[in-house]
C-alpha cells in the first residue's frame, strides 16, 4: 500500500505513568460500539471480539520493548468498511517515543495543527477491495501507542475527522491511565472456557454481545443469525482468546453459548457447522476468507455438549493470510477435552 504522510506533531511531555496497566485496562479504554456509531455516523457498525495480544502470541515477530497489545475491530454491515483500534503498551516512555521517531523518519511527516496526545501521525493510503480508502492515525500517550485504522468506501476522511476520532479514543485511554475508569469489562467464567492444556495458552477473556460472534463467523447474513439467537433468549456469549502453542503466529478464539436445551445446542451445530461431524462429533472445516494470500482462510470448529454449543476459530494473527495446518490436530484435541469438561 502506498502511504503518504499528512501530518505529524510531537511534544516533550513525558506522559502518564502507565507501567501498571494490564490488558483489561486497555480493553476498558477502547471505544464502545455506540461511540463508533456516533463517530462514524452509521448505526450499522458492529463490534467483533477483542484480541489480547500477549506473549507467546506472535512472540517471534514483536519487539522486546512491547509488553502487550489489545485490539478491537468493528465492521460496517453492507459494506467492506472496517475500523480497528490497537493499543500497544511499551516497557517505558522512551521505547514508545523511539517507535514514533522511527515512523517520522520513515514518512517524513510535517507538523499538523490537529494535535492529539503527546505525539500524533496522520497517514492516508489506498488499497484494494470494497473499502480502498485507508487512513491510519498513530498517537502516543506516555508509553502507550494507539493505532487507529479506518477503511472507507466513499473517499478519504479529512484530517479534522481523524482528529475527532483520535480525540475520542485517547479520551478513554486517559481515563484509564488516570484511574478514572473503575469498572472493567467482565471476564468470561473460567468454567465455560477450554480446559488448560498443552495445546493452547490463555491470553484473555470477556463476555461479548452476540453480534461479536456473528463477526467471528464472517457470515453473509449477520442480521438473520442475530435474530435467530435472540429468539432463543441468547444475547451474549463467553469469549476466550488463546495462542496456539505449536505455531504462535496462530490465534485461537473461542465462543461458548448456553442454550435452553441440549436439542437446541445440537441444532445450532447442525445449522451453523461448516462441514459434517467427524468420528469425535466435531464439525469443522477450513473457511476461505478474503485476503492478500492465495488460499487465505481460517479453521472453524463446532461442537455441542449438553445444553452448551461451542465454537473455535484458529486463524493467523495477520488478516488475509492462510491459517497453518498446525491448527488441525491441536484444535481437535482441545475440542474433545472442552466437550468432556462441559458435560461434567
Amino acid at each position: 500500500m502506498a502511504v503518504a504522510a499528512i501530518a505529524l506533531v510531537s511534544c516533550a511531555r513525558q506522559g502518564p505513568a502507565g507501567s501498571n496497566l494490564k490488558t483489561e485496562d486497555l480493553y476498558a479504554a477502547g471505544p464502545t460500539v455506540g461511540d463508533v456509531r456516533t463517530l462514524l455516523g452509521d448505526q450499522n457498525w458492529w463490534q467483533g471480539p477483542p484480541s489480547f495480544e500477549v506473549r507467546p502470541l506472535d512472540a517471534a515477530s514483536i519487539a522486546d520493548t512491547e509488553k502487550f497489545s489489545v485490539a478491537q475491530r468493528f465492521i460496517r454491515l453492507g459494506t467492506a468498511e472496517e475500523f480497528l483500534v490497537r493499543y500497544t503498551m511499551y516497557d517505558k516512555v522512551t521505547s514508545a517515543t523511539n517507535v514514533m521517531s522511527a515512523l517520522k523518519d520513515a514518512y517524513g511527516a510535517s507538523t499538523p495543527l490537529q494535535k492529539v496526545g503527546d505525539d500524533t501521525l496522520y497517514l492516508s493510503g489506498s488499497g484494494a477491495g470494497g473499502a480502498p480508502y485507508i487512513s491510519r492515525t498513530v498517537v502516543r500517550l506516555g508509553q502507550v501507542m494507539v493505532h487507529i485504522t479506518w477503511s472507507r468506501k466513499d473517499g478519504p476522511p479529512t484530517v479534522q475527522q481523524l482528529q475527532k476520532i483520535a480525540a475520542k479514543v485517547i479520551e478513554g485511554l486517559k481515563k484509564v491511565v488516570d484511574g478514572k475508569v473503575k469498572v472493567k469489562p467482565p471476564k468470561a467464567d473460567p468454567k465455560l472456557l477450554p480446559n488448560p492444556g498443552l495445546d493452547i495458552t490463555y491470553l484473555g477473556s470477556a463476555q461479548q454481545p452476540i453480534e461479536a460472534w456473528v463477526v467471528m463467523t464472517h457470515s453473509a447474513l449477520p442480521g438473520t443469525l442475530v435474530d435467530a439467537l435472540h429468539q432463543l433468549g441468547i444475547n451474549e456469549f463467553a469469549y476466550g482468546d488463546y495462542a496456539l502453542n505449536n505455531d504462535t503466529h496462530m490465534e485461537v478464539r473461542t465462543a461458548l453459548f448456553t442454550f435452553p436445551s441440549p436439542a437446541a445446542a445440537t441444532q445450532w451445530v447442525t445449522v451453523f457447522g461448516p462441514g459434517k461431524p467427524d468420528a469425535n462429533g466435531i464439525d469443522w472445516a477450513y473457511i476461505p476468507v478474503a485476503g492478500s494470500v492465495e488460499g487465505a482462510g481460517e479453521y472453524h470448529y463446532y461442537l455441542a455438549s449438553g445444553s452448551h454449543g461451542a465454537m473455535m476459530v484458529c486463524a493467523p494473527t495477520i488478516d488475509g493470510e492462510a491459517a497453518s495446518r498446525a491448527c488441525e490436530a491441536p484444535m481437535e484435541r482441545v475440542a474433545i477435552a472442552w466437550g468432556l469438561a462441559l458435560t461434567g
